[in-house]
């Protein structure tokens, strides 16, 4: 890998990131290089958008088709009263580009329905990150990069209950292998959702992609993390591939 150069002003706002042993200026360059997607930008991707341009990920593929509401304000930070009925991949995409102004951003304001349509966003990017609130969409995005090859963190938070795995292709448990059966009957408008716990599943999917990016391991992969946001408990499952899953993960290559 050819890294880029890191100026004094570069080597001053990172210093922090840079100190740590586990990153150092290897690691920081390799942040500079790479190139994320970010899938869903409600409570979960909204702070992951944050997460991931500050810690200097230069290039960002942005996808959502929604637009800013009054009840998003609650738990998406970003957002203000003056950018309802504005598009979110706007409203962030500006957000970004005030503070990290040579931050390279894609916007891909659209739905997404078809497994052909992630494969396409997703050519470049070494880690995805899904934020999304629909299971079939994270079946189609999981499939995506699965086929492409791609990382991916999968984050979810409902009700009181955050949820967090890693899928590693040709290594760990896909998304299809967890949630095999699972039926997309609510949303955080049918259940709620403890806005406290989005920035807790956000943080950590940010942590996991960095230290991804940076060399170190998987802290999920082949796990399921699950956060109680009412008594604050930790359950970590281990999960394993499927011989059976639907989208033939282990036959994929």
């Amino acid at each position: 890998m050819q890294f880029t150069h890191l100026d004094d002003k570069d080597l001053l706002f990172y210093s922090r990131h840079i100190l740590l042993p586990n990153i150092g200026i290897e690691g920081q360059q390799k942040l500079n290089l790479a190139e994320v997607t970010i899938f869903g930008l409600g409570g979960l991707g909204n702070l992951l958008s944050i997460y991931i341009a500050s810690s200097g990920i230069k290039k960002i593929n942005l996808v959502d088709f929604d637009v800013v509401e009054e009840t998003n304000l609650q738990r998406q930070i970003t957002f203000t009263s003056k950018d309802f009925g504005t598009l979110k991949v706007d409203v962030i995409e500006k957000f970004l580009k005030e503070k990290y102004p040579d931050i390279i951003i894609k916007k891909y304001p659209k739905k997404i329905t078809k497994c052909i349509q992630v494969e396409s966003i997703i050519e470049n990017s070494d880690i995805v990150l899904d934020g999304t609130d629909n299971f079939v969409v994270r079946k189609i995005i999981n499939k995506a990069c699965l086929i492409k090859n791609k990382k991916l963190i999968i984050g979810a938070v409902e009700g009181y209950s955050g949820q967090l795995m890693t899928v590693i292709p040709d290594k760990s448990a896909c998304y299809e292998c967890v949630y095999e059966n699972l039926i997309d009957n609510n949303s955080c408008s049918d259940t709620g959702v403890l806005a406290p716990l989005v920035g807790m599943i956000s943080s950590m999917m940010a942590i996991e992609c960095i230290n991804i990016i940076t060399g170190n391991k998987s802290s999920y992969e082949n796990k399921l993390l699950i956060i109680n946001g009412l008594n604050v408990s930790v359950d970590i499952m281990s999960t394993k591939r499927n011989k059976a899953c639907e989208t033939s993960c282990i036959k994929i290559k």
